[in-house]
């Protein structure tokens, strides 16, 4: 589907992208084409609980009810002991793509129920190490009290990986449905399932099926069609966008009488146990794959990846850590490790480097001559300190993952004398970044860092053409003292 378009610009309306739909009863039954949806015009009657808002305000990483700007543009749930109703679609489907944007605050529950009836589940579950069917992008289970007690959960899967983001960020979930089927007698003939589910880029499911209507469901029946349904009675929920799209039937594939087989390979999977493991290769990344680069795993299932060249750090993730395959397949051509677990790219600029006129130059894309790596050492645990050099300056760099999962602690030390050219550390660059009590939200609720309380370094935001440029000076007076924050997402 077309990349989604930010908040701030979404029409409030209900638009009808080249779409067909019927009218049988009181609904509208969509059939072909696509629709967007962005006001609560677009569904049932709904209850008090749901409004609409233009922005979120407030601290959804810490609070457990939203809070909202009148206007236009985003959909809230904000229930309370009275108002606790489900937001159901005008319209039913069957066969369905379902592509959405969607921000819990902490604690929250929520779902997605395709057709009033089959739950993918909305959960702040953003730091369980082994997910289960009832945490964020599980497949929730069916409920037969007939079973008595204690075995009445049936069914549910869990995700493959834990691909939520933490509260307070928006995130994205695509689905492609597939209706039960019936024959001429209303006799079901093959159950709903689950083509693909993906979360935030991660794939999550692949063809699962769903024997009967989860738990909390609107409808205990199974039937062609149904509403779409977003469950509003276990706490506060943003919706940035909903897109619904029939799926069009693929073309059928070419006759190709002398082609072979194509083989694929058994992934190599490299899990770290009991300690870090740093896995040099080449590292994919967008526009191309990293060459002196590294993958670095620990066993809380918190991993990074990191550019040698620039000294940057590339991408963070949760869940598996590399496939090795390209790494094997083919006598090793490739040569590249990939992630198994959900990312979050950075960026693959140099995270220390000299401006001439940092007031109105933007950050390098690649590191000057006088950066020079110096590999790195390891710790006892395995742990890598990176090293390099810029001008007279040494650096050093260290990650270290955070207790409780929530993301990576940071430290650079930076020691020598003052160069020529101003220095800076580059913590982040987006097109919006905002300072909030206790450090800062990147981009449109993408990610966080945490700044500590007491630190000697003093963050600035810069404003470079459209983007912002979250950077720390370098100076006499912070020479040798370490500079230390948290990745959150």
């Amino acid at each position: 589907m077309a990349p989604l378009l930010r908040f701030a610009r979404i029409a409030f309306s209900l638009g009808c992208l080249w779409s067909s739909a019927y009218r049988v009863g009181a609904a509208e039954r969509l059939t072909s084409g696509e629709l967007n949806l962005t006001a609560l015009t677009d569904f049932r009657s709904t209850g008090k609980n749901w409004q609409t808002a233009s922005a979120l305000t407030g601290d959804p990483r810490r609070d457990k009810v939203l809070t909202t700007v009148p206007g236009n543009g985003l959909i809230v749930n904000l229930p309370d002991k009275t108002n606790r109703a489900h937001l159901l679609s005008a319209w039913e489907h069957g066969d369905v793509e379902v592509d959405l944007e969607f921000l819990l605050p902490t604690g929250a529950n929520s779902g997605v129920y395709l057709m009033g009836r089959y739950e993918v589940q909305l959960l702040d579950s953003w730091r369980i190490q082994q997910p289960k069917p009832g945490d964020g992008g599980g497949i929730y289970h069916r409920w037969e009290a007939a079973r008595g007690k204690g075995q009445e959960e049936v069914g549910g899967v869990a995700p493959r990986t834990n691909a939520c983001r933490a509260p307070g960020l928006w995130q994205r979930l695509q689905i492609i449905f597939q209706a039960p089927r019936f024959d001429a007698a209303g006799k079901k003939t093959a159950s709903a399932r689950f083509i693909k589910v993906v979360l935030n880029g991660t794939v999550i499911h692949e063809n699962v099926d769903a024997d009967g209507p989860t738990r909390s469901a609107a409808f205990d029946d199974e039937v062609p069609w149904g509403p779409l349904m977003i469950q509003g009675d276990h706490g506060s929920l943003a919706l940035r966008s909903i897109h619904c799209r029939v799926p069009e039937a693929p073309p059928p594939p070419k006759a190709q009488p002398n082609a072979r087989p194509r083989r694929t390979p058994a992934p190599v999977l490299v899990e770290p146990t009991d300690r870090v493991l740093l896995q040099r290769g080449f590292v994919p990344y967008d526009p191309s794959k990293r060459l002196y680069a590294c993958s670095v795993g620990t066993p809380s299932g918190l991993h990074f990846a990191y550019d040698f060249e620039t000294g940057a750090l590339l991408r963070v993730w949760r869940g598996g850590f590399i496939d090795t395959v390209e790494m094997w397949e083919s006598r090793g051509e490739r040569q590249t490790a990939r992630p198994t677990g959900a990312l979050l790219d950075l960026t693959s600029k140099p995270s220390v480097a000299m401006i001439e006129q940092p007031e109105i130059e933007g950050w390098p894309a690649a590191p000057g001559p006088l950066f020079i790596s110096d590999g790195y050492r390891l710790e006892a645990d395995g742990t890598p300190v990176f090293l390099s050099r810029l001008s007279t300056l040494t650096i050093e760099d260290r990650l270290q993952p955070a207790e409780d999962r929530s993301g990576f602690t940071r430290t650079l030390k930076i020691n020598g004398t003052r160069t020529s050219w101003a220095a800076f550390v580059l913590l982040a660059e987006a097109e919006v970044i905002r300072a909030v009590p206790g450090g800062f939200v990147i981009g449109e609720r993408e990610w966080y860092i945490d700044w500590p309380d007491g630190s000697p370094h003093r963050p600035e935001i810069r404003e470079i053409g459209r983007r912002q440029l979250l950077v720390v000076p370098v100076t006499q007076g912070t020479l040798g003292k370490p500079l230390v924050y948290s990745l959150v997402w």
